[in-house]
């Protein structure tokens, strides 16, 4: 019975861990429809800032720095956008790059909350026909079959009887 389990449990996992390949895949489309939003808004800032003669973090200093609170609101909410711009391009450039062996670890650091939300509530299985696919299948049965052979073994640890005459010598 105890075998049984650990292969079943074996198999949830390895179910389970075929879909990194796919979920990192929908995951890349939402990342790049924000990076490509989040360009053209930067471009048409650089165009604003083109026309009064200055640069794109000249143009965000001069809101920053108003006395008036909206306009330094502005100013903040500017640079927020071409700050998010910068992090998402710079991740969606790791993530596309990245040998497909680290994915499944790096998108839990690296996946912006919000986005990997958004791919999560969208997300569609699909059978992975790929190398990746069967790579982190077969690497999920055997972290579920031994993560869970290793979890059973602590909680039905039993201890080896002491003969009486050796407990003394002790």
């Amino acid at each position: 019975m105890r075998r049984w389990i650990l292969i079943g449990f074996g198999l949830i996992c390895a179910a389970v861990l075929t879909q990194v390949p796919t979920f990192h895949q929908q995951y890349l489309q939402r990342l790049g429809g924000h990076v490509d939003e989040l360009a053209r808004q930067v471009a048409a800032l650089d165009e604003r800032a083109a026309k009064v003669g200055t640069d794109r973090y000249g143009y965000i200093r001069d809101f920053v720095g108003n006395q008036n609170a909206t306009v330094q609101l502005e100013g903040r909410h500017l640079l927020d956008m071409v700050t998010r711009h910068v992090v998402l391009s710079n991740s969606l450039n790791r993530l596309t790059e990245m040998p497909m062996l680290y994915v499944g670890a790096a998108l839990a650091v690296e996946a912006d909350p919000a986005i990997a939300l958004g791919a999560l509530e969208n997300f569609r299985p699909a059978v992975p026909l790929t190398i990746h696919g069967v790579g982190y299948g077969v690497a999920g049965f055997f972290l579920g079959f031994f993560g869970l052979m290793i979890l059973f073994s602590l909680f039905t640890w039993q201890r080896v009887p002491v003969p009486e005459e050796e407990a003394r010598e002790r």
